[in-house]
């Protein structure tokens, strides 16, 4: 069992190493030579039987004949010559049948043939004596002949007649039918040998295609399998890939030509992780391209503003003011700047926020207050610099700037499980239904910023929270038209 097991194992490697073209033509040829090989087989077998039965069939028919008719021609040729004393010659031209000697050379032929082909040994010992006969008739015709024109030997031609020609012709007759007998005997016994040979031949071929079918259908499973096999690995590791698991390596032992596809495959494979790694390296560098737009952009416009409130207070010889808002600006720029840092803890972004909100008091002291609120517990959370300046800048140019009299900021934070949760609020003017669907739709990514850049800073936050940190993180904005909106930063804790 071992040994056949082995044996089995090395057929199957054989075949995995083969190429497809190989493998398609085994199939074909285990397939098709078996088949033909049994029907050759049952062809030659039935064709042998058929040609034995055929062949007693003619020799029957044939000799059958010369029982109906042999006696009674020769008897009747022979009673017209010696009743008109015609010879052999004669008999044909004058009352037109055939001559004696032509009648008995084609019997003669007949059972020579038949001597060869009967058979039964008993019908061609039969075909020798009938042959025989024939030879004492050939001698008894023609001395009848060569006495048939002598005057006088009328009655001695008739006595010839009856005691030679006529008894001949009937011992001819019963040896014919003796032939017959016997050659009726080999016929049931052909036919008796054909159909066992049939049941045979019936048995042997249901066995024999039985083995076939068992040894086609072994091959044709290890040659399919060694097909289908790793094709299937190839479609599971394509949809892998396709799931993003581009890790993802498929292992064919082959050598063959799938061999080369899964190498193929594979190198694909890694050029796509590569390159997938080039895209995300090349969306950061972008990602921080813009915020560093962004910061252009904001830090001049800011400078701007707070050069003319320095300039403002020292005209109206405001000194104690002019050093406060140096001072805020200072560390506004200090945390802006950060060592180059894009990863600060929250403590140090709410620094950064309160510098801008202490210098934006200087310009909107009148409706601007500002509250806030940090637990120690979560001051050392990481945070993406400049997080919660343009949510402070939207609260204030698009909230409380929209309202008649004072309002207020709050900056609150707490941790959630794992993650935290940074709160920016305001009791400004607050969104509509229609506004605050637009500007959830930024954050959520779902709409780009119009040309005016309204909503830019809200959906820049959203998106370096997302690249930095994951999709699960971002902006929840809440906001009710006339009191207030709240602007909620999912982060990670830590």
């Amino acid at each position: 069992m071992r040994m056949v097991r082995r044996g089995l194992s090395n057929i199957n490697q054989r075949i995995e190493n083969m190429d497809l073209q190989r493998k398609l033509s085994i199939i074909s040829g285990v397939i098709i030579v078996p088949f033909v090989a049994v029907i050759l087989f049952l062809l030659v077998m039935f064709d042998r039987y058929g040609n034995s039965y055929d062949g007693i069939v003619q020799n029957v028919t044939l000799v059958n004949v010369y029982n109906i008719r042999f006696k009674e021609d020769m008897d009747s040729v022979m009673y017209q010559m010696v009743a008109r004393s015609l010879s052999k010659e004669e008999v044909e031209d004058v009352i037109g049948v055939k001559n004696p000697d032509r009648m008995i050379d084609e019997a003669y032929d007949s059972f020579s043939r038949l001597e060869i082909t009967s058979t039964s040994p008993q019908a061609s010992q039969v075909s020798g004596h009938i042959l025989k006969l024939l030879e004492t008739l050939r001698k008894h015709v023609t001395e009848i002949d060569s006495q048939v024109k002598v005057t006088g030997s009328y009655e001695q031609n008739m006595v010839k007649l009856d005691t030679d020609i006529r008894i001949i012709t009937e011992l001819i007759q019963e040896r014919i039918a003796e032939y017959l007998s016997y050659e009726t005997v080999g016929m049931e016994q052909v036919r008796q040998e054909m159909a066992a040979s049939r049941n045979h031949l019936i048995r042997t071929a249901v066995i024999f295609l039985l083995l076939i079918i068992a040894v086609v259908s072994l091959m044709a499973m290890m040659i399919t399998r060694s097909i289908t096999h790793p094709i299937r690995a190839l479609c599971d590791a394509a949809e892998k890939i396709g799931q993003g698991h581009f890790e993802t390596r498929v292992h064919i032992a082959a050598k063959n030509e799938l061999a080369l596809l899964g190498d193929s495959f594979n190198h694909m494979a890694e050029q796509i992780t590569v390159l997938i790694e080039d895209i995300q390296t090349e969306q950061i560098y972008n990602r921080n391209m813009e915020l560093k737009l962004l910061q252009a952009q904001i830090n001049p416009h800011f400078l701007y503003n707070t050069l003319d409130n320095i300039i403002w207070l020292t005209e109206a010889d405001r000194k104690e003011d002019v050093v406060s808002i140096v001072m805020s600006l200072s560390q506004f720029f200090r945390t802006t700047l950060s060592g180059g840092r894009d990863i600060i803890t929250l403590s140090e972004e709410i620094s950064h926020v309160e510098a801008y909100l202490q210098i934006q008091q200087f310009r909107y002291r009148d409706i601007l207050s500002y509250r806030i609120e940090l637990p120690e517990e979560v001051r050392q959370v990481p945070v993406i610099k400049m997080t919660l300046q343009p949510l402070v800048e939207n609260a204030l140019y698009h909230g409380i700037k929209n309202k008649r009299g004072m309002g207020e900021i709050r900056i609150t934070a707490r941790r959630d499980g794992e993650d935290a949760l940074i709160m920016v609020s305001d009791n400004g003017i607050g969104m509509k239904p229609e506004e605050l669907e637009h500007l959830q739709a930024l954050a959520d990514g779902k709409q780009k910023t119009s040309s005016d850049n309204n909503g830019f800073g809200v959906a820049n936050v959203v998106q370096r929270l997302k690249l930095n940190f994951g999709d699960r993180y971002g902006l929840d904005i809440e906001s009710t038209y006339g009191e207030g909106t709240t602007i909620t930063v999912h982060t990670p804790g830590e």
